[in-house]
């Protein structure tokens, strides 16, 4: 197991180095070479979510009657490599336009819908509920270490070798996590429904991942916690090359060093999540601080201007410290769902919240762009961020309670199973 977690590390690090240089790459390319308005950017920023809107349900119940995971990721990565390959090849004829960038952006989508679910399903199959949460921040560590390091490289790349050379080298980072994939030993087999009969159950019942999210009301509350941090943020994703490079005017050549502290921070809140958060404590609590944090921390986006190397700082810090709450509230939400979301439907709870996340993305793209248009890059930032934090300061007070009480009845339960086993034991 430890050889093919440390596998699954290797081939998750891999990717996220190459994922960097087509992030980085696209605003570049949009703006400066294909003349992109804010809103034009939206546009692409927002097509990548629209797959996870209309096939977020249905991804995630075929993800819970997949057989084997493992098999079906490695096709997924191909693919990956190929869709991206192919726009690395439009960009070196001259042939891309923005029509081609948001298709990129549709085929990731696409794929990475039933990528996002079976990422869980298969770590789910490696290491089991209780090592989840440790095993989960030191992947996102290492995502974090290689998001690090390609932000480092991905703008010198592009100012010397152009933006087809940052997509060639995502391409290749697909292939990498293939032969990962493909190199590890356990066995490749979920607990999935293995009949036709059942797997037709799980595809009409799709919709279960959401109504998870309508149950208690710490879920409902901490769906609300998700959304509006996920649409500022995704508003502020969709702002922040424009803002550096035409508000900051930050030159394209050092454009990712800008976010190098990100990685510094994702990296950083990864092993102190893996600390914080290991078997047997609540995660529930740190979920809801944390959110708040990120978006509190974003307000330091917006602040920055004067001198370009204060302005650089400041925007920096606006994009890392984000990503060091993020960084423990993502390990804490995964603890969280796995112990409250039922084996058998972890694929579609998971689903369900890439459908939520997605649609979230989605609108705060449009509504970044939008606003950018409207307003100007600066105060389009200041009311996306204003916006979310009026909404989970309305429902604080109830998540705190609601988190707590889910707490006490977990104890409760711990302490009838204990009292259970030594009257058994007698």
């Amino acid at each position: 197991m430890r050889r093919d977690v440390n596998l699954y590390w290797c081939g998750e690090t891999a990717s996220s180095f190459g994922s960097v240089f087509t992030a980085i790459a696209l605003p570049v390319v949009a703006l400066t070479d294909l003349g992109a308005t804010a809103g034009q950017v939206g546009l692409i920023s927002a097509a990548g979510t629209v797959p996870g809107i209309l096939l977020g349900l249905l991804a995630g119940a075929l993800a819970d009657s997949i057989v084997r995971p493992r098999r079906t990721m490695l096709l997924l990565d191909l693919l990956s490599a190929a869709a991206v390959a192919a726009v690395a090849l439009a960009l070196r004829h001259g042939v891309a336009s923005i029509v081609w960038l948001m298709g990129l952006g549709l085929v990731q989508g696409l794929l990475g819908v039933l990528l996002g679910s079976l990422y869980f399903v298969h770590l789910r199959q490696l290491v089991g509920a209780e090592a989840i949460g440790p095993v989960r921040a030191r992947l996102q560590a290492g995502q974090f270490g290689a998001a690090l390091v390609g932000r480092m490289l991905a703008g010198p790349v592009i100012a010397l070798f152009g933006s087809e050379a940052a997509l060639g080298t995502d391409a290749a980072s697909y292939l990498l996590s293939a032969m990962a994939l493909l190199g590890m030993r356990s066995p490749d087999r979920s607990a999935a429904p293995q009949t036709a009969v059942r797997k037709r159950e799980g595809v009409r019942d799709a919709a279960v991942g959401l109504r998870f999210f309508a149950g208690h009301p710490f879920h409902r509350a901490l769906l609300l916690f998700i959304v509006a941090p996920a649409a500022a943020m995704a508003g502020a994703a969709t702002l922040t090359g424009p803002f550096l490079l035409s508000t900051v005017h930050l030159p394209v050549g050092v454009y990712g060093l800008a976010f190098v502290l990100s990685g510094v921070m994702g990296m950083t809140g990864s092993v102190f999540a893996g600390r914080l958060l290991r078997p047997g404590r609540d995660a529930r609590l740190t979920v809801l601080v944390c959110f708040v944090g990120s978006l509190v921390s974003l307000m330091l986006l917006p602040v920055a201007a004067g001198p370009l190397p204060l302005a650089v700082l400041c925007a920096a810090l606006g994009l890392g410290l984000p990503v060091l709450f993020g960084a423990v509230a993502n390990v804490a939400l995964v603890s969280v769902l796995t112990t409250d979301v039922p084996e058998t439907m972890m694929g579609r709870g998971m689903a369900a919240l890439q459908v939520i996340m997605s649609a979230t993305a989605l609108a705060g793209a449009l509504a970044g762009g939008y606003l950018g248009d409207l307003l100007g890059v600066r105060t389009a930032l200041w009311v996306l961020i204003g916006a979310a934090l009026l909404v989970v300061g309305a429902v604080g007070p109830a998540a705190v309670h609601a988190a707590r009480d889910l707490r006490a009845r977990d104890e409760e339960a711990e302490k009838s199973a204990a009292d259970t086993a030594d009257f058994a034991g007698t």
